[in-house]
């Protein structure tokens, strides 16, 4: 614990938040595998300060989203908020952040991979912001939120930013049938049970197009089909076909 004692000081600095009470930035990071194991000890999960923070995150986004010069409709804007929330993204900023060193989790958590774990990053962060919230005010949360999400912000306004690179590549393909058909394939498969690394690749007519690697087959997936996309919409047929 006294490792992530001294990550979470240095985390405040990430955060651009200095908390006055740090009992609440001790929360934000304990994840409720941890909070069990030191039931005796009364520690308090983040569990509660992420369903404020969630709150507290959808507005902010919600106002920087109603001010930005380009005026969009209430559906872009729903769209556009859904992206900037949603756990890809929360979790990508935790990363940055380097929030995963900081987390407090039980020892069967921590050792299947826990601290890189996106949907832990993810609560982390909307704990993090519930206790930036709790502790300095919403102003301070919310300058805080739209200053560390601002060019995910602005990327979704603009419509281009994607977490779902299969569905969106597989849409393209739809559209383009000319181009030839789109399949998935496992191409390899290695690690113990607890920590298995899938590559994943992206065939076009048979031809490999993209690969890309992660914990989870899913995961693999999107990161082949990112690849993927970058090449699929720069070819035309006959570069294809040739």
């Amino acid at each position: 614990m006294h490792k992530e004692l001294i990550a979470a000081k240095e985390l405040q600095d990430r955060l651009g938040h200095r908390f006055q009470d740090p009992g609440l930035l001790l929360s934000a990071l304990t994840h409720s595998t941890y909070a069990y194991e030191h039931r005796q000890e009364k520690i308090i999960s983040n569990e509660r300060l992420e369903f404020l923070g969630d709150a507290v995150l959808d507005l902010a986004v919600s106002e920087a989203l109603y001010r930005i010069p380009v005026e969009l409709n209430e559906g872009d804007m729903s769209k556009s908020r859904s992206l900037v929330v949603c756990e890809n993204t929360l979790a990508a900023l935790a990363r940055r952040l380097r929030v995963g060193e900081c987390l407090l989790l039980g020892k069967g958590e921590e050792a299947t991979g826990g601290r890189d774990k996106s949907s832990n990053l993810s609560d982390a962060m909307e704990a993090l912001f519930g206790a930036v919230y709790l502790d300095a005010g919403y102003d301070k949360a919310c300058l805080v939120i739209q200053t560390l999400l601002s060019p995910n912000i602005k990327t979704a306004a603009s419509g281009l930013l994607i977490h779902d690179y299969k569905s969106r590549l597989l849409e393209l393909a739809q559209a383009c049938p000319e181009k030839g058909k789109i399949r998935f394939t496992l191409l390899s498969e290695e690690g113990p049970v607890h920590d298995r690394r899938f590559t994943a690749g992206v065939l076009l007519d048979e031809a490999l197009i993209g690969s890309g690697s992660g914990s989870s087959k899913k995961e693999a997936e999107q990161q082949a089909s990112r690849q993927a996309m970058e090449y699929y919409q720069a070819a035309k047929p006959q570069d294809i076909n040739a």
